[in-house]
């Protein structure tokens, strides 16, 4: 009649759980040094230390400080502190929680807060002065801030016209993807 052993289950999640937490108290503070999670192939252009992302609008309480981080594929933030107001405990096996994928960019915007100037960058364009905070428009209709108050402004400023030079390539090469994909195609074609 009826079979009393469970079905098995035929949903595959490409969501990996979270991490287990151990149990063990180490007597030295583990110095964590703060480096993203590249892809094969995948290529750092460009960082900054001590970023402000900023998470609300209306205040700076839940902003996180950490590392930007420009790469051939994405923008990554690298961050030590956890995620305020956290509900999900999944991780994406491409991108992490605060990356953007470079394809995903529809606009760049450098703003100074001393000059009151802003402006929004290209992929070949010359930046004037130095910018106090990045706002990146996204093609999925999010929105991130960055703040550079503590970092070097020549650092913020060569890192935002790398963002700018590859999330909108002139030369189709710069992609990630065509990059990844030629050198697997040509390794398997010898």
């Amino acid at each position: 009649m009826f079979s009393l052993k469970p079905p098995r289950p035929t949903f595959r999640s490409y969501l990996l759980p979270p991490p287990q937490a151990e149990d063990k108290f180490d007597s030295e503070p583990k110095i964590k040094k703060l480096e993203p999670v590249l892809l094969p192939g995948e290529i750092v252009v460009n960082e900054v230390s001590f970023v402000r992302k900023c998470i609300a609008t209306d205040t700076s309480q839940y902003d996180l400080w950490g590392k930007l981080i420009c790469s051939n594929f994405k923008i990554s933030f690298v961050t030590d502190d956890p995620m305020p107001l956290q509900k999900f405990h999944y991780r994406n096996l491409l991108l992490g929680e605060h990356d953007v994928p470079l394809t995903c960019i529809e606009q760049i915007v450098a703003v100074n807060d001393h000059k009151r100037k802003q402006k929004v960058l290209g992929p070949n364009q010359k930046l004037k002065f130095n910018p106090t905070e990045l706002i990146i428009y996204c093609k999925d209709f999010r929105i991130v801030r960055f703040r550079f108050d503590e970092s070097g402004p020549e650092s913020a400023k060569k890192v935002c016209l790398a963002i700018a030079h590859y999330s909108q390539p002139t030369d189709l090469q710069l992609l990630f993807a065509f990059e990844y994909v030629g050198k697997k195609y040509h390794s398997s074609a010898s």
